[in-house]
């Protein structure tokens, strides 16, 4: 069922009574809070580049190597334990590109 069309000008004749009486308001508007501190950007991290490191048992570095040189790397290794400096052996290490 339809509603019954308004009267604008009833409308009107109602919101002036209203606002005389005080009734139609605008509420009043809450004070802006202060600003939140914003947390500071992180500092950009250092680019860091892969290497074929030759290390001892104790993880103690003694040549890195180009990441593409693998070969060069395991050649190395071998080479320090047929001399009888002990077992090395080849991992990758990250470093910081510079």
């Amino acid at each position: 069922m339809a509603r019954r069309t308004l009267n604008r000008h009833e409308l009107r004749a109602a919101a002036e009574a209203a606002e005389a009486l005080g009734l139609n308001t605008p509420p009043e508007r809450k004070p802006r809070s202060e600003p939140v501190e914003r947390r500071p950007k992180p500092a950009p991290t250092v680019r860091m580049r892969v290497v074929w490191a030759v290390c001892d048992l104790g993880g103690r570095t003694v040549a890195t190597f180009d990441y593409p040189c693998k070969a060069d790397a395991e050649a190395c290794a071998a080479e320090l334990k047929k001399k009888g400096k002990g077992n090395h052996f080849v991992r990758s290490v990250k470093e910081p590109m510079g």
